[in-house]
């Protein structure tokens, strides 16, 4: 499938096609609120003895399944082995859920040990940075030597107004491998890898797998009332100004709220750090909850890119246009490429495929006496726009315009160099493999 780039023209909440035979008025759709909803941390640490001990023992004089750590009382309970921990500590007023003790690395060893769940209500509560602070007090309660090793978030985009196109499925380019539909459940939970599944009267969709990179868009109007944070929701949604009266907040009582929400895991985290490494040089760290800070736009703008709503083949839907030039998140690393990697590198078919032919196009062109602008538009107007971002180490959404400078400088050297050495028609032309 064809990965095109093409924004519409727009004229304040106004989009239309170049030629405008096609055109969206979205002046109703209201961005209400954006963060971070949901945040795991986990440690590599030594668990402390006495704990162990305490917990191991706790249900053989004790009838109540509340456990005390200093001042902090947590209920108690143990895990079972698919969640890898042993034993399961939650302090919802708090806003923290502890999982102690890997099933799979001796108590003595210094290890994964520890993943703290955090609330909505304490990101908010506490801020990303706080945050960090505060994970680790209640970390050291349970264990020593500690060392975050990772951090999985979902970031949360709640609006109003928001009408999704009937075929909006259709439309949406992502790398869900299935896509399961179950017209008319109210609720649903789907952990097939890659699959797409849409429940709820086709208002609720999920792209995507829990242990990788996931999208979900629902109604979050309805579902704050099953989740009983309503009181929670509300003020959240309350902090937005209106437009037509500032005083006043946009949110209004019954109003019919849709989150977009993505969800990256531990794993698609660690592979932004590999990539980014690999790519340019640069050794970044992003293992606790301060660290996601200064990288939430870019993260935001890599998800949109992966899923894609798509007006057609050749423009990107309005409504995904305004969520990405609208949307306001703080502390940006415009420096960070945003680029996923695994840990051992493996050669690239699809990027050698694109640099022979590269190579055997541009040997031609400096044989024909072809300009660099020529040839630069030859190869963006291929069709191979998401194959060149991938091979140059951008993230083609958004990002357009780099991509352009970045082409038509390796396409200028890459000429003038064969110039240089006297291209010639005796040459022979390197041909791809099929």
């Amino acid at each position: 499938m064809r990965h095109e780039n093409k924004t519409m023209k727009r004229i304040g909440e106004t989009f239309e096609s170049q030629n405008s035979t096609v055109s969206y008025d979205l002046s109703d759709l209201r961005f209400l609120h954006c963060g971070v909803d949901t945040l795991k941390q986990l440690y590599d640490c030594t668990p402390k003895p006495e704990v162990l001990e305490k917990l191991a023992s706790h249900f053989d004089d004790k009838t109540t399944d509340t456990v005390f750590f200093e001042e902090y009382a947590f209920k108690f309970s143990r895990a079972g082995k698919s969640s890898g921990y042993q034993y399961i500590l939650k302090n919802l007023e708090l806003g923290f859920t502890v999982l102690l003790k890997g099933f799979y690395t001796e108590a003595d060893v210094h290890g994964s040990h520890l993943k703290i769940e955090v609330s909505p209500e304490s990101i908010d509560r506490y801020g990303l940075k706080s945050l960090s602070n505060q994970l680790r007090t209640v970390a050291s309660l349970f264990a020593d030597t500690l060392m975050a090793s990772g951090v999985s978030c979902h970031l949360a985009l709640d609006m109003k107004g928001l009408e999704l196109p009937v075929d909006f499925e259709s439309k949406l380019v992502c790398r869900a491998k299935r896509q399961v539909k179950y017209s008319g459940i109210e609720s649903a939970t789907y952990d097939a890898k890659g699959a797409a599944v849409i429940y709820g009267r086709d208002e609720s969709f999920t792209f995507g797998s829990a242990s990788g990179l996931q999208m979900s868009v629902y109604d979050k109007s309805e579902e704050m009332y099953a989740s009983g944070k309503v009181d929670f929701v509300e003020e959240l949604l309350s902090r937005t100004p209106s437009v037509e009266d500032p005083s006043k907040p946009e949110y209004k009582n019954g109003d019919k709220i849709h989150r977009l929400e993505f969800r990256f895991s531990h794993r698609i985290i660690r592979e932004f750090e590999n990539g980014n490494l690999q790519k340019t040089g640069e050794l970044i760290c992003i293992k606790e909850a301060r660290d996601l800070v200064r990288h939430l736009k870019g993260l935001w703008l890599y998800a949109l890119n992966n899923f894609r709503l798509q007006h057609s083949t050749t423009y990107i839907h309005p409504v995904w246009q305004k969520i990405a030039e609208d949307v306001e998140w703080c502390d940006i690393h415009p420096e960070f490429v945003y680029a996923r990697a695994q840990k051992v590198t493996q050669t690239g078919t699809s990027k050698r495929n694109v640099a022979m032919y590269m190579g055997n196009y541009l040997k031609l062109a400096a044989r024909k006496g072809l300009t660099s602008k020529h040839a630069t538009n030859h190869i963006l107007n291929s069709g191979l726009d998401s194959d060149l971002a991938q091979y140059f180490g951008l993230l083609l959404f958004g990002n357009e315009t780099e991509l352009e400078m970045m082409l038509y400088e390796f396409v200028d050297q890459k000429l003038l160099t064969h110039r240089l050495n006297g291209v010639g028609e005796n040459q022979s032309i390197i041909q791809a493999p099929f």
